[in-house]
């Protein structure tokens, strides 16, 4: 069994999490949880830890610089980190800085979590092989790429399957038909090995989902094994983003610009959000921009913004304690008069009356 530290300042958020994950089923156990990065890096300086899962905004010492030091302390600790949909760019610094995976909290749902356990029990296989290492209570569980990594340098099996990522994680081949044939050839020429193509895809949709939460509908991987079960179902996914922007008289780079604009959005909620600088982020002009993006999204650039402040707040009123002053400050609202005034219009109830009703359902 590899031992787990789970380190969140919400003691709700924490203790479900321990209690409820399956996690004996996938190899692991949990040794510890703390409440802040402090406490954390003096349990592993006196405790056996394999697996670090921390959240990534908590007082006294952030997630990042967590991981930071802990990697530092603990050169082979394995890291996952617990964000919202809005910490999406502190979570891909987290993954730079060498976190297997990041887990988003609204994952953590009954039906989920088998899956969420099972993709970080995948991730540390995929590491292991990547760096040589066997850890049989892991790999035990899962069949690797091994086989198909031996005839091939484990450095240069670990950049290209990287580099994949990246390429597959941009959007452009969704209304590129150029860039999508140079991505199909490429996996072509590549003739990965069945698992490697699931790791690489896991990955992808996860990043798709949390950019396009739209996309979701279309997710369904189940029963995909083969490159060309893989191929046809891109192709499908294909045709659901092009029939929604082919009547747009936009180009694909306009559209990339759009989408990389909503993607900045998603990642900076708590922040303030301003037209002009956001449009001159992807190079265009203000009106230009707001015509684009009503066009492309459907919505307003003030209402995007609105309706995914109103979706944050109600995931932080379902899921935390915290006082409705510091829901509004992490939705984006610093006042919290204003913040109730915009919710209640946006749902029909006061931020207190909306958490009540939603807990007294379950």
């Amino acid at each position: 069994m590899l031992n787990v530290l789970v380190v969140d300042d919400d003691q709700l958020v924490r203790n479900g999490f321990i209690t409820i994950m399956p996690w004996s089923k996938h190899g692991l156990r949990v040794v510890g949880d703390v409440n802040n990065g402090e406490k954390a890096l003096a349990f592993l300086r006196d405790n056996p830890v394999d697996l670090l899962i921390t959240d990534l905004a908590m007082p006294v010492m952030s997630g990042i610089e967590l991981m930071r030091q802990a990697k530092q302390l603990l050169p082979r600790l394995r890291m996952v980190v617990l964000t919202f949909h809005h910490e999406f760019e502190y979570a891909q610094e987290a993954i730079r800085l060498g976190a297997l995976d990041y887990i988003t909290k609204v994952e953590l749902e009954e039906d989920r979590m088998d899956e969420v356990l099972r993709r970080i029990a995948l991730r540390i296989s995929e590491d292991d092989q990547v760096n040589g290492v066997h850890s049989p209570t892991v790999n035990d569980f899962y069949e690797t790429p091994a086989a198909s990594a031996r005839n091939e340098s484990v450095e240069t099996g670990k950049k290209e399957l990287q580099t994949l990522k990246e390429r597959w994680c941009s959007f452009d081949w969704m209304i590129d038909d150029e860039r999508f044939a140079q991505l199909l050839g490429e996996m072509e020429e590549r003739r990965l090995a069945p698992e490697r193509i699931e790791m690489l895809f896991e990955a992808a949709v996860s990043h798709w989902e949390k950019i396009i939460p739209e996309l979701h509908p279309h997710m369904d991987t189940d029963g995909l094994h083969t490159w060309q079960q893989w191929s046809d179902w891109l192709r499908r996914l294909r045709f659901v983003v092009s029939e929604s922007t082919r009547t747009l008289p936009y180009s694909s780079d306009v559209v990339n610009c759009i989408m990389k604009a909503q993607a900045h959005i998603r990642g900076h909620l708590e922040e303030e959000l301003q037209m002009p600088q956001i449009a001159r982020m992807v190079g265009m002009s203000r009106s230009y921009f707001s015509r684009c993006f009503h066009d492309i999204s459907g919505f307003t650039f003030n209402d995007y913004i609105r309706d995914l402040r109103i979706e944050r707040a109600k995931a932080l009123l379902q899921q935390t304690d915290k006082s409705i002053g510091w829901i509004a400050a992490q939705s984006g609202y610093p006042n919290d008069k204003y913040f109730s005034k915009v919710f209640r219009n946006a749902t029909g109830l006061l931020p207190s009356i909306y958490r009540k009703d939603v807990r007294g359902q379950k």
